[in-house]
């Protein structure tokens, strides 16, 4: 005669078809290390007392393994037993497939290497002995490597990053200054992991663009990678000690790469740089320094300072002084003085850097800490970001369609995707603040890639006005084509990325900031029409005679250029990932917009509008 416990192992697979029946088995034997099913009737898995006088899961405190092996076995069992829809969420949640490749690789130091990788290799650059400049092939390719080393780790963990889970993952948390609750603390989700992927791109593409370099390369290529370092750091930093001086840290590095290879008015747009960006940082620290107090001066760890329970009085100063930083990075009128004279000056693989993820951090820290953290004062303060982000979208396009510069015309079309991203934030609503999301990594392509193609064009044609350039577009055809997908990349043209991006984000707005939204789109046709008469006078009128020779970008150029477009043109057709035909499963990308979901609706919940009750629907 069979034992109760065999009689019940029989009943669990007496519906289940044969092969799902050995499986089920398999599994059994798996997940018991003694390789017996340990079924038991449905009932005593939650405590109840069973036939048998046996305790149920909940309560026997045995091994993890075999109470997942048990809460497995009623699930698929339960054929005819009552269950409750949310005991079967709890006991077994599912998850997306897993993408082709994810899981090979694993590294509990996965964020540390995003940093210290680029400072070792910076320091170990500045110890190299290059006589006469003998080994500048080389510098230069071991950035090169450095960056596409980095982009791999970066593919790993993108591949591995579990879109499901609301909490930090890839955590690292040490303690290096407890006296005064200063931790090693770093980690990401949804929208770091879209920032660390868009710091991954422009670093690639920074190297690429200073190929070019020809003197002082070596300390030129060690700055690079310690600017890049300190961006890493800034976006994977869960300490706001810690984050704040990976903000600061930025500006040291940048400034200098202005001094050393920049234009003409170099000195004065690397101090232009220094004090805006230090007026942040000054900002940002007294932000720091009133969350720390008014969380008890414990800790500086963003897991306990974010979420400590502020006064509304509080919640506003604090934001207001996240804003004013945010505001001199991003940058939004009136606090962009640095933008005009530093995209102009820089070298292009600085102009890159900075336009790219360097900026976008502004918006990344309005996201973290004004979202995220003070929803009293995010809805309190929602209308100034509209109107900041109104102003500075309107002031950008008038500025460039005045501007007789090329590379000023850029720049000032680079702030167009920040203003939109903190639109998106003003929404204070799940819609907006997914499209604030994914325009972290659109907006800061956009921006870089318009920044960076005027810097390209002025090179090529060794001239900056627009009066003396006039029908390049037959002479330079790889930077004509580019020029037009940087321009149609900052309107929001279907089959691009950050045409999901400006949909999400003024869906979202129209509801909640009307006239923000309509004053943002309205600048957006002016900056149409500056971008029209630019396209036209550069690349489609008629030949200067009198202007010097052109040539069309060089093979590290056009290198550079292209991987932005086309990581813009990639996401904007596959923004869920490719799939294999006929199934569901991630082909090797599991899809920008999916893997960004993660944190979002943590982030976004106090935001929902509630429905109305039924008190509320009968008046």
């Amino acid at each position: 005669m069979a034992r109760p416990r065999d009689r019940d192992a029989v009943c669990r697979c007496r519906s289940i078809p044969g092969r799902a029946r050995d499986r089920y088995r398999a599994s059994c034997r798996r997940l018991d290390p003694g390789g017996r099913r340990r079924a038991r009737p449905f009932h005593n898995h939650h405590g109840a007392a069973g036939d048998h006088g046996r305790k149920g899961a909940g309560a026997a405190g045995g091994p993890p393994d075999r109470a997942l092996a048990r809460t497995r076995s009623c699930i698929r069992c339960a054929g005819n037993r009552a269950m409750t829809l949310l005991q079967t969420i709890t006991a077994a949640t599912p998850s997306p497939p897993p993408a082709p490749g994810a899981g090979l690789f694993t590294s509990p130091f996965l964020l540390s290497l995003l940093i210290w990788v680029p400072v070792i290799v910076a320091v170990a650059l500045a110890f190299i002995p290059n006589p006469r400049g003998r080994y500048d092939v080389l510098v230069k390719q071991i950035a090169f490597f450095t960056n596409l080393g980095l982009v791999f780790i970066l593919f790993i963990g993108y591949n591995q990053f579990e879109n499901f889970l609301p909490t930090m993952q890839y955590e690292e948390k040490l303690p290096w200054l407890p006296a005064i609750g200063v931790t090693y603390h770093l980690g990401i989700d949804g929208p770091g992991l879209v920032m660390l992927l868009l710091s991954g791109l422009t670093g690639i593409a920074s190297v690429l663009a200073s190929l070019g370099i020809r003197e002082r390369v070596r300390p030129y290529f060690a700055l690079l990678l310690l600017a890049q370092a300190s961006i890493n750091g800034a976006i994977v930093a869960r300490d706001m000690f810690v984050f704040l001086l990976f903000w600061g840290a930025s500006i040291v590095p940048l400034a200098l790469l202005i001094i050393g290879w920049g234009g003409p008015r170099r000195i004065s747009a690397a101090w232009r740089l220094v004090g805006y960006w230090g007026l942040g940082t000054a900002a940002l620290a007294v932000g720091a320094l009133a969350l720390y107090a008014a969380a008890g001066g414990r800790s500086f760890d963003m897991d306990t300072v974010l979420k400590a329970s502020l006064s509304p009085r509080i919640q506003l100063g604090i934001s207001m002084a996240m804003i004013v930083a945010a505001a001199t990075r991003l940058p939004l009128f009136p606090l962009h003085g640095w933008v005009r004279d530093v995209l102009a000056e820089a070298p292009p693989g600085v102009v890159v850097a900075v336009a790219g993820a360097a900026s976008r951090l502004g918006a990344f820290l309005l996201l973290r800490v004004l979202i995220g953290a003070e929803p009293a004062a995010a809805h309190l303060l929602s209308p100034v970001l509209a109107a900041l982000a109104a102003l500075t979208v309107g002031y950008a396009g008038l500025a460039a369609l005045r501007a007789i510069d090329i590379r000023h015309a850029g720049a000032y079309l680079a702030m167009v995707p920040g203003a939109i991203t903190v639109l998106g934030l003003a929404a204070v609503s799940p819609l907006g603040i997914a499209g604030s999301v994914l325009s972290l990594f659109t907006g800061g392509l956009a921006a870089a890639l318009i920044a960076g193609v005027c810097a390209t064009l002025a090179e090529r044609a060794q001239a900056r006005s627009v009066l003396v350039l006039g029908g390049l577009a037959p002479r330079m055809p790889n930077v004509a084509w580019l020029f037009t997908i940087a321009a149609l990349a900052l309107l929001g043209v279907p089959l691009l990325a950050s045409f999901g991006t400006e949909v999400m984000t003024f869906f979202g707005a129209f509801k909640t900031q009307p006239i923000g939204a309509f004053a943002v789109a309205a600048g957006l046709g002016v900056t149409a029409v500056a971008l029209a008469v630019l396209l036209a006078r550069v690349l489609f009128g008629g030949p200067n005679p009198d202007a010097p020779g052109v040539s069309d970008a060089s093979l590290g150029e056009t290198w550079y250029l292209g991987l932005l477009a086309g990581a813009l043109l990639w996401v904007g057709l596959f923004p869920g990932g490719p799939k294999i035909p006929g199934t569901e499963v991630p082909l090797f990308d599991p899809g920008l917009i999916n893997q960004m979901a993660a944190g979002i609706s943590d982030m976004a919940s106090p935001y929902v509008l509630q429905a109305p009750g039924p008190a509320a629907a009968s008046q």
